[in-house]
């Protein structure tokens, strides 16, 4: 059986990539780890290394010659903002990006000042009991 290679086939710099490998072994108690190895990428690219291959395509663009029409029967595919779908695989224009802020964003946006008022007051009656059960 083969010994299998320490440094990848696609590092520019294979002395420097061994270097900050092993700083990454004495650095982290777990190596390999999802930390360890993030690590050993920013701070390898820091230092002047570099990865071999093709380049990651820029926002998403995708050409049209790749794409297939949307399917009549999708209601929802055509309010995707238009680089999902392409991504996706589909062609044609998409719905805009809604702005949301927060897991329940159009719930805060529909309240009137006196439901936030009121859930202002319930949230304080919540911390007086739990500060005079304490």
């Amino acid at each position: 059986m083969a010994k299998k290679s320490s440094t990848p086939s696609n590092v520019t710099n294979p002395s420097l990539y061994s270097r900050v490998k092993s700083e990454a072994k004495r650095k982290f108690d777990v190596y390999p780890s999802a930390y360890a190895n993030a690590w050993l990428v920013k701070t390898y690219k820091k230092r002047g290394g570099g990865y071999k291959g093709a380049k990651k395509a820029e926002g998403g663009e995708v050409s049209n010659k790749d794409l297939r029409p949307v399917p009549s029967g999708n209601k929802g595919l055509g309010k995707l903002p238009t680089k999902v779908r392409n991504k996706m695989g589909f062609m044609e224009d998409g719905g805009k990006v809604k702005k949301s802020v927060g897991r329940f964003a159009s719930k805060k946006l529909e309240q009137t000042p006196e439901q936030k008022k009121e859930r202002i007051n319930i949230f304080m009656v919540y911390v007086v009991v739990f500060f005079v059960n304490i």
